[in-house]
């Protein structure tokens, strides 16, 4: 019997096409669901539109885009192996590699657009000194390592069609993409994302916020490890396109996980000013021993009525100072509602206040020949 290798037409070939097509475009969809969510309710709250947002529109447009370019991807041969008898050879061959540099291109500029729209959200935050700092930093880093390297290599040759072309032998580059430089670009996106995740729960833990708002915060900004995942899981697939002879079959989970960490980073981005949404879910879901119930922090002077009517009760008391790391326009010891107003607010009203200490004191003496109360209202420093 003959080896069913020897002769194409003898061999059962398989498809893959479905799986390509069906989770990009499922992830693209719940992408765009959710940053029209953000834009509408951004509308309704009367935010007006941030930096952040037209970047984080302009990413979803070119996620669209590169999605689109898939499936005529898929008619000329990815998913398949190259040998597969329903691929012309050499026309299909061309066209795929050309779909497929014009697919690179739109998908690094895309996800540096991204990148740069969670940098610009993050700074409207205004946290801190330190990690405006950090997040400038990286900044740098995804300009130089996520977009101008890549895409410089991608136009590293001429003539023009060489750079997808390998039929075409007579040609000068001055850039050549790499396996190490691949490497630096998938290390420079799992590095960002950790970041973006980890450096805002860090800073969370030292402003005051009740125990439901910090669980929906973290949980939100958790979520950003889900396209860390992505990120290593395509970096990983570099070494496997570098090195195949059947670039058709071996790109399929490169493929997904690159149409993945663009669909994935851009649901996560659009969840920050959902915030508020969300936590009225947690406030059903978590019991309130996990959220907390108390509206006013307890300094050990009491709540309740005092049976003496000789002593002296304080049942409201403030005046902490302020730390230094505070959230702009957050009391000290604000009630838990004006707490989480305040860690998104300015980003929502596209306003920056300076730091503003609240002070109520009440103090109530009972006798049997009277009553005094006291009223000390604070105001802004």
């Amino acid at each position: 019997m003959a080896d069913p290798m020897a002769d194409p037409m003898q061999q059962d070939w398989p498809d893959e096409r479905l799986r390509i097509l069906v989770p990009c475009t499922l992830l693209m969809v719940i992408a765009q669901i959710f940053l029209t969510w953000r834009v509408i309710y951004g509308f309704k709250a009367g935010r007006r539109f941030l930096v952040c947002d037209y970047l984080l529109i302009l990413a979803q447009l070119l996620n669209i885009n590169n999605v689109g370019l898939i499936y005529p991807n898929c008619a000329r041969g990815l998913g398949r192996h190259l040998m597969d008898p329903s691929i012309k050879k050499p026309d299909d061959i061309l066209k795929y590699a050309y779909l497929l540099w014009v697919s690179q291109i739109t998908n690094i500029i895309a996800v540096a657009i991204l990148k740069w729209s969670i940098c610009a959200y993050l700074l409207v935050l205004n946290f801190s000194k330190s990690y405006r700092i950090i997040i400038w930093l990286s900044i740098l880093m995804i300009t130089v390592f996520n977009f101008l390297i890549p895409v410089l290599t991608l136009f590293g040759c001429t003539p023009l069609e060489s750079n997808w072309n390998p039929g075409i032998t007579k040609k000068k580059c001055w850039a050549r993409g790499t396996l190490p430089l691949s490497y630096t670009q998938g290390v420079s996106n799992i590095l960002t994302d950790v970041v973006y995740a980890v450096a805002p729960i860090v800073y969370l833990a030292s402003v005051q916020l009740s125990k439901r708002t910090q669980w929906g915060l973290r949980v939100v900004f958790l979520l950003s490890v889900i396209g860390t995942v992505c990120s290593i899981f395509k970096t990983i697939e570099l070494k496997v396109i570098v090195k195949t002879m059947d670039p058709t079959w071996d790109g399929i989970n490169l493929t997904i996980w690159s149409s993945a960490e663009l669909s994935v980073g851009i649901f996560i981005a659009c969840l920050p000013p959902l915030r508020k949404p969300f936590d009225r879910v947690f406030k059903k879901i978590l019991p309130s021993t996990l959220t907390g119930s108390h509206k006013t922090p307890q300094y050990g002077y009491g709540y309740g009525r005092s049976t003496n009517r000789n002593d002296i009760r304080m049942s409201n008391f403030g005046g902490s100072r302020v730390p230094k790391n505070a959230h702009p326009l957050e009391s000290n010891v604000s009630p838990d509602d004006e707490s989480e107003r305040a860690i998104l607010e300015d980003e929502e009203s596209g306003k920056s206040g300076g730091i503003t200490r609240t002070t109520k004191v009440t103090v109530v003496e009972e006798s049997g020949n009277g009553s005094a109360e006291f009223h000390k209202p604070g105001g802004p420093l």
